[in-house]
């Protein structure tokens, strides 16, 4: 180990006792996409020891571009799991952990309750304000991104020294006229704001300054430009008050970023036996199938099976209609 790193020991601010530092990290992986597949690249190369990938989705055609890690061979396979196993085999001294689930207000504690630092690489509101409100009341930093089109934005909360995201960005809501579906995004900005993401988490975990604390930078690739804002805590913040009075409402069916792709959750939990799918199923329909997800074609759509009876649904462009067609399904398979 001490060859494999011995390049970055050697940086002064680094050296053997913060690659020690580095080594007992745990650091939570939240979104495991674009931006969150570079971040997580780079943390098991600086040598983070435990990294907790964390992601509901599953590699579609339109992520290769932009994905660290992911290939031909992981399409319709879950991006965590894939993430994870590349991890595995290329940063020998690096613990992964890969969850296909979706984030929830009911089982953040038992993902995130043991992380030194949560980094954020999910796309809607839903999930960063539960994110944000959890790391504010158990005091774990939490390390803020997002990219679209060719512009970044990155910063790093850790309240009360700092203000929260919802003093930053609140009561926004989760859909948004603006999407890396509308708009694109480059491979080159979620590397971009991955790697600088993975640089700053390291610099938390061995206590050197930085400047996102409590500042948003924007990177700008057109120029390239790089700003950096101050973030000022609001009065009125119910994070930051310690009395949250509104709920954040956790719909069974959520539009994901790209390729209209819904996320539904089922009424009630079930473990479902993903292998008796390939009986139920017809054959020329199955796609892909692992230990985790069961992939299937039905009429015009693409349909993500997991354990707990969750569907991805393709080719939907409401949340009433993915309703709709994961009421079929569940008949289908249940």
């Amino acid at each position: 180990m001490l060859s494999y790193f011995s390049r970055q020991t050697a940086v002064p601010e680094i050296g053997q006792a913060g690659l020690k530092s580095l080594q007992s990290a745990k650091v939570a992986v939240v979104g495991t996409g674009g931006v969150g597949s570079a971040a997580a690249y780079f943390l098991a190369s600086q040598g983070i020891g435990f990294l907790k990938l964390i992601d509901q989705d599953v590699v579609e055609e339109s992520n290769l571009h932009r994905l660290l890690g992911v290939d031909q061979q992981d399409l319709h396979l879950p991006k965590a799991e894939a993430l994870s196993r590349k991890l595995s085999s290329r940063h020998p001294w690096t613990k992964t952990e890969a969850i296909t689930d979706t984030l929830r207000k009911e089982n953040i504690t038992d993902l995130l309750s043991k992380a030194d630092l949560i980094f954020d690489g999910t796309d809607n509101f839903r999930a960063r304000y539960i994110l944000n409100r959890f790391a504010r009341e158990n005091h774990i930093p939490y390390l803020f991104t997002s990219a679209i089109a060719n512009q970044g934005h990155l910063s790093l909360f850790n309240p009360p020294a700092t203000p929260c995201l919802e003093c930053m960005i609140p009561n926004t809501e989760s859909a948004s006229v603006e999407s890396c579906e509308t708009v694109g995004v480059t491979a080159t900005m979620v590397g971009l704001i991955g790697t600088l993401a993975a640089s700053e988490a390291t610099k938390r975990v061995l206590e050197l300054p930085t400047a996102i604390l409590g500042q948003l930078l924007t990177v700008d690739l057109a120029g390239p430009d790089f700003l950096f804002t101050k973030i000022a805590t609001r009065e009125e913040c119910p994070v930051c008050n310690r009395s949250p009075s509104e709920t954040i409402h956790h719909d069974s069916a959520i539009m994901l970023c790209g390729d209209n792709v819904a996320n539904v959750l089922p009424e009630q939990n079930s473990i479902i036996d993903l292998q008796s799918l390939n009986t139920k199923i017809p054959k020329e329909s199955a796609v892909a199938s692992s230990e985790s997800v069961f992939v299937y074609t039905k009429q015009d759509h693409r349909v993500s099976v997991f354990k707990t009876g969750r569907l991805l649904i393709g080719n939907v462009r409401t949340e009433e209609a993915a309703r709709q067609v994961a009421s079929e399904v569940w008949k289908e398979i249940l």
